[in-house]
C-alpha cells in the first residue's frame, strides 16, 4: 500500500473512531479521570509545564460549557481531537479555544494547536489536528544510500517560501518548487510536480519551511533517515518546536538561505555528523509515540486549564 493510500485510509479510520467516541456519553469517561491524573513522571510533568502555564483567571462570559460543545461545520478534526478528552470532565466546566493556525497571543487562557514561540503563557497547547500534523514515517532507506539533492515541495503563501523558491528552483543540487495549481502569479519555472513523502525521502536533505504557522513536514522528516534543514522556527505546537536545538536536532540555516549550499556541502562531506543529527532527531520523535503518555498529557493539560481558570481545586 502506497503512502497516499495509507493517509486516506487513516483519515477514514480517524473519523470512524472519533465519531464513535463523540457519541458515547460522558459518564462512561469521568470515573477514570483520577487514574489519568496520577502520572507524575518527571518527563510528563516537564511537558505539562511547557504546554500549560497560563495566568490564573476566572471564566469569561463568552466561554463554552462542555455540555454545549458540539461538532462544528468546519474544523471537525480539531473538535474530535479535543472532545475525546473533555468527556473526562464535568459538563458544567467551560473552555476557551481557537481552532486553526494560531499565530497570535491571547489575553485569556486559550486552548490552541499552535502559538508563537515567544508567547505570553495564555496559549495552552493541545494535540489538535493530530492526524495531519503528527504523521510519522518508517524510513527503510539508509542516509548514505539516498541521493544528494536538497528537496522541498509546498505552496508559496508567505515571503519566506517565495524567497526559497526564487533562489533555488533552478539550482542543479536542488529539487525545490511550488505545487500550487491556483496561484497564477507564480512563474511557471518555479512550479514543480507533486512529490509524495516516499519520493522526497529518497533524498538525503529535506527542507522544513514554516507556512502560516508551523511546517507540517517537520515531524516526518525528523522521524526519517533524511537530514532536516530549517531556519529557527517562530511557531510551535505539541511537538515543542521551541525546544529543538539548532545543529543538534536539525541543521540550522539562515532566514535568507544564504548558507544553504554551504551547509549541504558540509554534511555531504561529513556524513558522520549528519547521522548524529538524524539520531538525535529520531530520539526527539520517540517521546511522542507512546499513546498512553500522549493521552495522559492531554487530560492533564485540560485539568490544569480548569485549575488555572478556577473551575476546580488543585
Amino acid at each position: 500500500m502506497g503512502m497516499l493510500q495509507k493517509i486516506k485510509r487513516s483519515k477514514v479510520v480517524f473519523y470512524l473512531t472519533h465519531f464513535t467516541l463523540y457519541k458515547l456519553p460522558g459518564f462512561l469517561f469521568r470515573p477514570r479521570l483520577k487514574f489519568w491524573l496520577t502520572n507524575n513522571h518527571p518527563d510528563v510533568q516537564k511537558r505539562l509545564q511547557y504546554y500549560a502555564s497560563p495566568s490564573a483567571t476566572k471564566v469569561s462570559p463568552n466561554w463554552q460549557k462542555l455540555s454545549n460543545f458540539r461538532r462544528p461545520k468546519r474544523g471537525s478534526m480539531y473538535f474530535f481531537d479535543l472532545v475525546k478528552y473533555t468527556k473526562y470532565f464535568p459538563k458544567h466546566y467551560q473552555i476557551n479555544y481557537k481552532f486553526g493556525d494560531v499565530t497570535e497571543n491571547f489575553e485569556e487562557p486559550t486552548l490552541v494547536k499552535s502559538r508563537p514561540i515567544n508567547h505570553n503563557g495564555n496559549s495552552v497547547l493541545m494535540k489538535l489536528d493530530s492526524r495531519r500534523h503528527f504523521h510519522f514515517v518508517k524510513d527503510h532507506t539508509p542516509f548514505l544510500d539516498k541521493d544528494d539533492k536538497m528537496v522541498w515541495r509546498g505552496v508559496i503563501h508567505k515571503e519566506n517560501r517565495r524567497l526559497l523558491v526564487e533562489k533555488f528552483h533552478a539550482h542543479p543540487h536542488c529539487d525545490i518548487g511550488d505545487v500550487s495549481t491556483h496561484h497564477d502569479w507564480v512563474p511557471d519555472a518555479w512550479k514543480k510536480p507533486y512529490l509524495s513523502i516516499e519520493e522526497q525521502l529518497q533524498s538525503k536533505f529535506i527542507l522544513s519551511i514554516e507556512g502560516i504557522d508551523v511546517a507540517t513536514n517537520l515531524k516526518w522528516i525528523m522521524a526519517s533517515n533524511s537530514l532536516c534543514f530549517m531556519p529557527t522556527p517562530k511557531f510551535e505546537t505539541w511537538y515543542m518546536e521551541g525546544l529543538l536545538v539548532p545543529d543538534v536536532h536539525y541543521v540550522h540555516i539562515k532566514d535568507d538561505y544564504s548558507d544553504l549550499m554551504e551547509k549541504r556541502s558540509y554534511y555531504l562531506n561529513n556524513p558522520e555528523k549528519a547521522l548524529k543529527i538524524i539520531e538525535n532527531a529520531q530520539a526527539w520523535v520517540r517521546q511522542f509515540l507512546n499513546p498512553e503518555t500522549e493521552k495522559t498529557l492531554s487530560i492533564q493539560v485540560l485539568n490544569r486549564f480548569f485549575e488555572k481558570t478556577q473551575q476546580k481545586s488543585s
